[in-house]
């Protein structure tokens, strides 16, 4: 495997690069007017214009060059047909297969379909009723218990399909340790119709296994602690299932995930118990569709006309060629809230990497730090520094033509009405980093020339929302596959939790056998002083 700064395709880039940081994007603009055709591609729903980026056909050919010479086309192949494409721990990345139960084998795909039809029963069953407490009262607040991707998905889906949910049954999410988190939320539930889904595909998370002894202890001080209660008001979500029994969940409500797929690439598993529970099995069925609709695209279309790839050679052209070191997600949807930070694991924990697949050190930039916020909101927020700012950061702006389905407080002409205000103002703000304004005085003048990508969709309905998931987290791959990295392991992670428990003895032992350095000490010393107080 060789540096892939040193081959010809990544010079041949960086020669383009030099040559196109002398114009701007308004000169790129107005000089072609077929600019915005030849850049803008449609899927199903979804329509994505990049002509808003700094880059020419000929960029796309360079970056094409690069991807083959990378071996991306054979890499999306291996990773469809269930080849071992995370290297670190020796396993296949199978989330795909999770859409239509297209894995490598019929044991996959068998597994995968087993485990979907128990999820959509037992959603089925607490939606209709059927499934009641142990005191018979109906399940009307389900409480997922996680972290990470066994939080941020769920919550995430749940959110954004706000308008498919069951009126009756609400879902909230605890994931945050501290004890305030799951007090807050317990403080307005009702013990005997609650269900817990404790989701932990290792179910050794310390966050999660801790808040959920917590739930438990509230559930028992509520309503006993006989077998019942544990059969009608916790399940669990696990590659674990021993550790879920151990901990009392009886084995017919523990749903199975598994060790190749991903926590950030398992928002289409069982992982997503509550949202499914939310929204309906049918539903949930129309967003696994529209996974799989980039998925075929992804897999069948030349990189040249590919859309999640191309998403990712010009994520990698602005960060290595142009130096755009952050890079912005904005959806003008409040629905789509809580997208931004689904983004943020799914790309920062899969490419913040230094360490190559050969395990060289990389001789390059990798992952963006992904920021957003929802629009109009994140206008008034950070975008004084996303026009005038010193640092110039790319941004991808999500927004549909149709309003998602209103709860029925407001006129159909209201509705209307705001819907193209907020449009509007997704369109001005693409314009205006493009663009800019050369017209007003110094202090008012916005330079433009900061790149952007729209992807307009008709509604916000299951099917564009698993577009969008399936969308980046090509995406994401693509770019894992340019920088010679594997996007499917999270070693970094693991430092930070092995220190915790060591300090968490500190906290309350002696600490001459705890070797720390002196802040830590200090920071200990001063903790146990104050709690002597």
């Amino acid at each position: 495997m060789i540096d892939p700064t040193l081959s010809q395709q990544w010079k041949d880039l960086e020669s383009h690069s030099s040559l196109l940081k002398e114009r701007t994007l308004k000169d790129l603009i107005f000089e072609d007017s077929t600019r915005a055709e030849n850049l803008s591609f449609e899927i199903d729903d979804l329509f994505i214009d990049f002509s808003k980026q700094m880059i020419t056909n000929e960029t796309i050919d360079l970056l094409g060059a690069l991807a083959y010479e990378r071996g991306l086309s054979e890499k999306i192949d291996a990773l469809f047909s269930g080849e071992i494409v995370n290297i670190s721990e020796n396993r296949p990345a199978l989330h795909t297969a999770l859409r239509f139960s297209t894995g490598p084998s019929e044991d996959v795909n068998s597994a995968i379909r087993d485990a979907l039809s128990k999820a959509s029963e037992f959603s089925s069953a607490i939606r209709t009723g059927k499934w009641v407490g142990a005191t018979g009262k109906p399940i009307t607040s389900v409480v997922n218990i996680g972290i990470g991707g066994s939080h941020l998905g769920p919550l995430m889906v749940s959110a954004a399909l706000r308008p498919y949910a069951e009126e009756n049954i609400t879902c909230s999410f605890v994931s945050n340790i501290d004890p305030i988190a799951i007090d807050y939320q317990l403080n307005s539930l009702e013990p005997e119709s609650t269900l817990f889904i404790i989701n932990s595909k290792s179910f050794t998370t310390s966050e999660t296994i801790t808040n959920a002894e917590a739930a438990l202890q509230w559930a028992q001080n509520a309503l006993g602690s006989e077998n019942d209660l544990l059969k009608k008001h916790f399940v669990a979500v696990t590659a674990n299932p021993e550790a879920a029994e151990r901990l009392g969940v009886l084995k017919q409500n523990i749903f199975p995930i598994w060790d190749w797929v991903g926590g950030r690439f398992s928002v289409c598993s069982s992982v997503s118990l509550a949202a499914m529970i939310a929204i309906g099995a049918e539903n949930f069925q129309k967003l696994l569709e529209g996974c799989h609709s980039i998925d075929e695209h992804f897999r069948s279309t030349e990189l040249s006309k590919n859309v999640p790839a191309l998403m990712g050679m010009i994520g990698i052209w602005n960060r290595n060629f142009l130096g755009y070191g952050n890079h912005a997600v904005i959806p003008y949807s409040a629905d789509l809230t809580h997208f931004p930070s689904y983004l943020q694991q799914l790309e920062m924990e899969s490419n913040g990497k230094k360490i190559r697949q050969d395990g060289d050190r990389v001789s390059t930039q990798t992952s963006p730090v992904i920021l957003g916020g929802a629009g109009t909101d994140a206008q008034h927020s950070f975008f004084q520094l996303l026009h005038q700012g010193t640092t110039i950061i790319p941004t991808d702006f999500i927004t549909f033509c149709k309003p998602s389905l209103p709860a029925g407080n407001l006129s159909e002409e209201v509705v209307l009405k705001q819907h193209e205000i907020l449009v509007a103002n997704c369109f001005a703000q693409s314009k205006a980093l493009a663009i800019g304004s050369d017209s007003e005085p110094e202090s008012f003048l916005s330079d433009g020339n900061r790149p952007s990508t729209t992807i307009l969709g008709n509604r916000l309905d299951p099917f564009a929302l698993g577009q969008l998931v399936a969308l980046y987290e090509h995406k994401v791959f693509t770019m894992g596959v340019l920088w010679q990295i594997n996007s499917f392991d999270q070693w970094g992670v693991q430092l930070g939790k092995q220190l915790a428990e060591i300090i968490t003895k500190g906290l309350t032992e002696t600490r001459s056998h705890f070797d720390h350095d002196s802040s830590t000490t200090a920071l200990l010393d001063r903790y146990q002083k104050s709690r002597e107080t």
